[in-house]
């Protein structure tokens, strides 16, 4: 299944890409998604790495499921910042 895709690209850049692709016998819309396709083939998410301690932490600290993650850091922040 096909997708429609708007890119915002500069005027010199896309005339030089529309002779390549006209050169090379292709549209636009095959290099674009050839190019994808190899930037994007050997691309795993990364797993972030967790030290061993806190590998022994993780699961120790329950907290309600709505608990606002950005709010607790902002007020923890503005106390730290703001009340000396």
């Amino acid at each position: 299944m096909n997708k429609k895709l708007t890119l915002s690209l500069d005027d010199a850049i896309i005339e030089r890409a529309k002779k390549y692709a006209s050169d090379k016998r292709e549209s636009l819309s095959e290099m674009v998604e050839n190019y994808f396709r190899l930037v994007t083939s050997n691309y795993k998410k990364e797993e972030k790495k967790l030290s061993p301690i806190v590998k022994e932490l993780l699961g120790s600290i329950k907290v309600p499921n709505d608990f606002d993650y950005d709010n607790a850091k902002y007020d923890y922040l503005k106390e730290k910042y703001l009340n000396d």
